[in-house]
């Protein structure tokens, strides 16, 4: 066996320990993880809904359609609520696999960003739509050198990136624009037209996408947070600024000054490297995805750090693309290898510090409180209810969005929101859903609808529709959350006696 062959060999197996004990970590992880209303009402959707009502519903949710849809055999199928954070584990489980078997960083680099925030807990443990943008920047990057052979799928990666989440819409449509740019360029060189024919069978994918995107947001009545009327363009641009820097200290924990060096030595080493590739593209595309969050968060709506580590994996993608495009191009001398290493570099210590602020005990998704902390106490008050309260009694909730991650757990039981009468399912946060009603209209609306009954018992949590809840002091306490929770999720169950 060759030296080379002998060193494959010992990366394979240092590899497959790492990748085993990503595994177990996360695996902990899940074990402790608590499900939240973020992650039932996905799976409430996905029950209730026909892919047709899940179409003209999405936009007031915010996310497109995708992972709805790829929730939907699951929770139609009467699985408990519990497999969404499975699907979720399996699907970075594969994203990791592939990142360190596939990539072609060094072990550091590779070990340093599964054990980070970037692959490890938030998209790994909890349930979301943003573990598809990660398996779709993976799998894009490994095509990459099979682009324009395996153009349909290459098309198909595009498109179901942009139905993944919008903060990467401008990720995708600089991915496709680059694809397409450097097949007309082709055609330049080559003086034929059948390189752009030949992309032109899967670039219409994203294109085709992107209108479906459209579709399922129009008319969206939220109103942006920065009207560019009211203070200007130039103060625009100084928003978006002061955010693209809150961006990386809000990834890192560390200051300002340390960011604004850490964007610098990234843009100067991206430049260099392109400089050696003679191809800007792969930079433009993390460039303009940053930028496009930034703004995101300025005019729309300010982006949490589940949006950010998105930008991870656009990062992640470009380092990848640009080996593959160092050994496509083949530039004379070591300059671009070490350009490469640097960008590994700061990877590294990007990845260091993300762990670093993980542990942060400001941080409310620490590591600390994954594994020893509250997330939610739905599952528990589910637990009671179950075990305690029958199925065929009256159960009221006073905040639908809340009482979700409960009623996940509890398919046999059905409940009913206060605010308006009518039988609870997802939140789909309309005004119905946002009406008050005083405690005696409540008492009298339980008398009127269900003379049957001779109590109810009251899901109560944070923000409740009751007016006046003064009357909740006489109502004998079933159970009470012990403590507070990493979402606000705690909850007070009330017997209410119907005299």
């Amino acid at each position: 066996m060759t030296d080379i062959n002998k060193r494959q060999k010992s990366d394979k197996v240092i590899m497959a320990a790492v990748f085993l004990g990503y595994l177990i970590f996360n695996g902990v992880l899940l074990a402790r993880h608590e499900l939240w209303r973020d992650e039932a009402n996905v799976w409430l959707m996905a029950k209730e809904l026909s892919p047709l009502q899940l179409f003209s519903e999405i936009k007031y949710q915010g996310h497109p359609c995708l992972w709805y849809l790829l929730i939907m055999p699951f929770a139609k199928a009467g699985l408990p609520f519990q497999t969404i954070s499975f699907i979720s584990y399996l699907i970075m489980a594969v994203t990791t696999g592939l990142f360190l078997f596939k990539a072609p960083l060094s072990k550091i680099a590779k070990t340093a960003a599964v054990f980070s925030p970037i692959c490890t807990y938030y998209y790994a443990e909890i349930a979301r739509n943003y573990c598809l943008i990660a398996l779709l920047l993976v799998l894009l990057a490994l095509c990459y050198p099979k682009r324009n052979e395996r153009c349909i799928l290459y098309g198909l990666l595009l498109g179901l990136l942009v139905q993944s989440d919008v903060v990467v819409l401008m990720a995708a449509g600089m991915i496709s624009l680059m694809w397409l740019s450097e097949s007309v360029w082709k055609c330049v060189k080559e003086k034929t037209w059948d390189p752009f024919l030949n992309v032109l069978k899967g670039i219409w994918i994203p294109l085709l996408s992107l209108f479906l995107l459209i579709a399922q947001f129009y008319r969206v009545s939220d109103s942006p947070v920065f009207q560019v009327s009211s203070y200007g363009f130039m103060e625009l641009l100084k928003e978006i600024q002061n955010f693209a820097c809150w961006i990386l200290i809000r990834l890192t924990g560390r200051g300002e000054i340390f960011c604004q060096i850490f964007l610098l030595a990234f843009l100067v080493l991206l430049l260099a490297a392109s400089a050696y590739l003679k191809n800007l593209w792969a930079a433009a595309v993390l460039a303009a995805a940053y930028l496009f969050e930034a703004a995101f968060s300025v005019m729309i709506y300010q982006l949490h750090i589940w949006h950010f580590i998105a930008l991870c994996y656009v990062m992640l993608w470009m380092v990848w693309v640009l080996y593959f495009q160092k050994e496509e191009i083949k530039p004379a001398g070591k300059g671009i290898g070490r350009t490469l290493w640097g960008i590994q570099a700061l990877v590294v210590i990007l990845a260091v510090c993300m762990f670093a602020r993980w542990n942060n005990k400001e941080e409310t998704s620490s590591l600390a409180n994954a594994l020893h902390g509250s997330y939610s106490d739905g599952m528990y008050a589910a637990e009671y209810i179950r075990e305690n309260i029958p199925q065929e009694a009256l159960i009221v909730s006073v905040n639908v969005p809340h009482a979700s991650t409960v009623l996940a757990y509890l398919p046999e039981y059905t409940f009913y929101f206060a605010g308006n009468g009518q039988k609870e399912t997802y939140a789909n946060w309309s005004d119905e859903q946002s009406k008050r009603i005083s405690f005696e209209e409540l008492f009298t609306w339980a008398k009127i609808n269900f003379p049957e009954q001779s109590e109810f018992y009251l899901l109560d949590s944070g923000e409740s529709c009751l007016k006046e809840a003064d009357d909740l002091a006489k109502c004998e306490i079933l159970y009470q959350t012990f403590g507070e929770t990493a979402q606000g999720e705690e909850y007070t169950i009330y017997r209410v006696i119907l005299g």
